[in-house]
């Protein structure tokens, strides 16, 4: 940050709504990241898991993960001024100011750290916070600006909340552990170059690299063949049966004829569906998981 713009965040005012604090957690995006981690918890306990733990994991996880959404929009708001998609988001509508923003992103980071470091496991809470200081620092401030690769840079953020599900249950990392953030870094790539796709004038006109529509396809139907291929290793390394298997299978032979459709059509539209498709793809992939456990149990 600038001189100026550190004035701004200390001499801006508290201010604003609930729902505008809502809105500056990007609370839409939380529940995904806390849905894997629950699914790396119940595969890591061959079953349920202890209630209490999971809930308390999922609260601590979900309190950093809102501490780093709120940095992101503190240190994106010029951005998201220039984007019709999020000039109404509270920062870069004057609803809530930089100081206060930062006060909520301290207090929301100490409290799920600690929560998570003194009723999980000392490990989960560094897990945590390397998550949010990658996610902060090394993408948000550094990476994102500054190469039209960003969902390859972004992607080891979405690993942190399976390995943060596992080693709350287990204590430990093993290679079964990389399983879960496997899925979920291969997940990010068709996830977020769909969305930059059909988000492209916007992006561009704010500034940030986008790639060409050709490498862009190109990138989608790499990374949605990892995907594919990564979804079915849980079957065989975490014992997962058919509800699982099948499962995967059905929504992977649908991600790959989408790919297929955009390399025909090369339409914005195209793009956007496979954007659509992958949140619905995470969603059902991961509880998947969690039903395949519990019907065997």
């Amino acid at each position: 940050m600038g001189r100026s713009v550190m004035i701004e965040v200390v001499a801006r005012p508290l201010a604003g709504s609930p729902g505008d604090y809502l809105d500056l957690i990007k609370y839409r995006t939380i529940p995904a990241h806390l849905f894997t981690t629950a699914a790396a918890m119940f595969l890591a306990a061959g079953g349920t898991p202890p209630a209490i733990l999971l809930l308390v994991t999922l609260l601590g996880e979900g309190l950093a993960i809102a501490s780093a959404n709120t940095l992101n929009c503190l240190l994106d708001r010029d951005i998201d001024s220039r984007m019709s998609r999020t000039l109404d988001r509270p920062l870069p509508a004057g609803r809530i100011g930089p100081r206060a923003a930062l006060i909520a992103a301290a207090f929301s980071g100490a409290a799920g750290l600690t929560i998570l470091g003194v009723s999980v496991r000392p490990a989960v809470a560094v897990l945590a916070l390397v998550g949010l200081l990658y996610y902060v620092l090394v993408y948000t401030f550094w990476l994102k600006r500054r190469t039209s690769w960003g969902p390859v840079a972004c992607s080891p953020i979405g690993a942190v909340p399976p390995l943060i599900g596992w080693v709350a249950v287990t204590g430990a990392i093993s290679p079964a552990t990389f399983v879960l953030p496997a899925i979920v870094a291969a997940w990010s790539l068709p996830h977020f170059w769909s969305l930059a796709q059909f988000r492209r004038n916007e992006y561009g006109g704010a500034g940030l690299r986008i790639p060409a529509p050709r490498q862009a396809r190109i990138a989608i139907a790499a990374g949605s063949s990892l995907l594919v291929a990564a979804s079915l290793i849980p079957a065989p390394a975490a014992d997962l049966g058919p509800v699982y298997l099948g499962t995967a299978s059905l929504l992977g032979a649908g991600l790959l004829h989408l790919n297929v459709h955009l390399f025909g059509r090369r339409t914005m539209r195209a793009a956007r569906r496979i954007y659509v498709y992958s949140i619905v793809y995470l969603a059902v992939l991961f509880g998947s998981m969690m039903l395949d456990r519990i019907v065997r149990i």
